[in-house]
């Protein structure tokens, strides 16, 4: 008779996959927030890390219909629930499969140089290209169905679905919509405006397309950011914030947003790197690079008559900033981003040495430990690169938890290229920085166009796998 029954309990997992619902009440959780029935017919109830599972099943319905708990074998008010371990209930001579799972895993979802309506030139991406790609992202794992297969040990029967979604700088056309007006109309709408209406968070970073560097291209020694310029460069950096502060407001991070400023240059320009924590995860955002220098006032030339000329100051009270809250916050399980590449790139140096594709440069007014002082810094030069900006940023990164292999998580983009590369300074061989470079959504060269990246709750990044959308 129990082979019998056994028998009977197969071919009815077997038949879970029937149009029949069974939904519970959940003691003080949402049913229809946590459940999901999948494509295999059974459904995955996700509860938040540490619910007692004792007494979790208050009350059963079968298509929305009240039935008694008795009728249902096993009882799911008295089943001893495990997470992980798939549960069949028999009502009617139907079956119902579900498993409980803890939320301690979340996707993220990196992408990188859209550059909006900017043409084929930067790999750009259409208006309505962007919109669908955030929409499919918004979209992935709603229908049960799997976009990639994890392999981190516990993490294998995760469907994917973005938690979180960032952009790494380049977001549209060089300063904004039109190349002079910094609004950016064309990139929120088709990104931040989209996850704004899904709740899913969004937060994007500034990219050398959307910040004013010290040159773009030409000769002239002393020419830095226009006046045009300075202008998108504030617009850029109150889009950031704006779009900030509305994720800020919805309570969803475990600690609000907060930058990293100097305060005793609190009147100039600066790009305000930030950090925030979510989901016990702390993430480190830069803009073009941690080292982006402040400046005050305007150069503009017109013709050979100089108006006005730019200050530019080093960045060591940034840095400092970021030294200090590192050396409070070492516990916290850390992921970082920046625009530039650690490594990917033949300019990748340069770009670290803030110089243009002729190797001008505009030193600091102040003196810089980090080299920012310096008229004479030799061209792509990896030494100075790593001694002057990579190796101490990677000292300070180290400092913090989350490191997977040993090795500091970090993500970035520019290159418009995938690239998974590995720091090592060339001071302490033990700090490394596992750099994750995304390719452009626009580019042709590689049909996969974003990471979609598997975090654990206070431990951080688990696998990083590229995805298209």
């Amino acid at each position: 008779m129990l082979k019998r029954f056994n028998i009977l309990i197969l071919f009815c997992i077997v038949c879970i996959c029937g149009t029949a619902q069974m939904t519970f009440t959940l003691n003080g959780i949402a049913y229809d927030e946590v459940a999901e029935r999948n494509s295999k017919g059974f459904t995955t109830i996700t509860l938040p890390a540490g619910t007692n599972l004792s007494g979790l099943v208050t009350g059963i319905k079968v298509d929305g219909k009240t039935v008694a708990a008795s009728q249902v074998k096993p009882n799911p008010m008295t089943t001893t629930w495990n997470y992980g371990e798939l549960k069949v209930f028999v009502y009617n001579n139907k079956a119902y499969g579900f498993r409980i799972e803890e939320d301690v895993w979340f996707c993220g979802v990196f992408i990188s140089d859209c550059h909006i309506n900017q043409g084929s030139s930067h790999d750009g991406t259409s208006s309505e290209d962007m919109t669908r790609i955030m929409n499919n992202i918004i979209a992935m794992g709603k229908d049960g169905s799997k976009k990639v297969s994890f392999t981190t040990e516990g993490a294998t029967n995760i469907v994917p679905k973005a938690s979180i979604i960032f952009c790494l700088g380049d977001i549209d056309q060089d300063k904004g919509d039109d190349g002079s007006n910094g609004s950016h109309d064309n990139f929120l709408n088709a990104t931040a405006e989209v996850a704004k209406a899904a709740g899913v968070p969004f937060i994007f970073i500034a990219g050398n397309h959307d910040l004013s560097p010290d040159y773009w291209t030409g000769d002239d020694p002393d020419y830095g950011v226009t006046s045009s310029g300075a202008n998108a460069d504030n617009k850029t950096i109150s889009a950031i914030v704006d779009n900030n502060s509305y994720w800020n407001g919805t309570g969803v991070f475990d600690e609000n947003i907060q930058y990293f400023e100097d305060n005793s240059k609190s009147v100039d320009f600066q790009s305000k790197p930030f950090t925030f924590k979510f989901k016990d995860v702390r993430f480190y955002c830069a803009h073009t690079y941690w080292f982006q220098k402040l400046y005050k006032g305007t150069f503009l030339k017109w013709g050979s008559t100089t108006l006005t000329k730019a200050t530019y100051y080093a960045p060591d009270g940034v840095i400092s900033a970021l030294n200090n809250f590192v050396d409070n916050h070492t516990d916290d399980a850390s992921v970082w981003m920046q625009h530039f590449p650690w490594l990917a790139g033949s300019d990748c140096n340069r770009w670290w040495l803030d110089q243009n594709d002729k190797g001008l440069y505009i030193p600091t007014s102040d003196e810089s430990a980090y080299g920012s002082n310096i008229s004479d810094i030799a061209y792509n030069n990896a030494t100075q690169a790593n001694k002057l900006k990579k190796d101490p940023l990677s000292a300070i990164m180290m400092k913090a938890a989350g490191r997977t292999d040993g090795k500091v998580q970090h993500f970035s983009g520019h290159y418009h290229r995938f690239s998974d590369r590995t720091y090592t300074s060339t001071v302490n061989s033990s700090n490394k920085v596992h750099d994750y470079t995304v390719a452009a959504p626009g580019n042709t060269e590689q049909s996969n166009n974003a990471y979609i990246v598997l975090f654990k709750r206070g431990e951080g990044v688990k696998e990083v796998v590229q995805a298209q959308f």
